[in-house]
């Protein structure tokens, strides 16, 4: 699973893709810190690779990874 942290204009999106979940952050470290704590969640939970990619500028990068 991969959940994405985007820079978008001016503000940060996080975007969960099973949970259909999609938040709105002013800052790109909330934005990561809730990315990183939804990642730690799924992967205690379940036991399954998690990774966090962040994107700005166009390009990207895995910033996280567990399992």
């Amino acid at each position: 699973m991969v959940i994405l942290v985007q820079n978008i204009s001016r503000h940060w999106r996080l975007v969960h893709p099973h949970d259909g979940l999609s938040r709105d952050f002013l800052c790109g470290r909330e934005a990561f810190d809730a990315a990183a704590a939804l990642a730690l969640e799924h992967h205690g939970r379940t036991g399954a690779c998690v990774t966090v990619e962040v994107g700005a500028f166009g390009g990207a990068v895995d910033a996280l990874q567990l399992g």
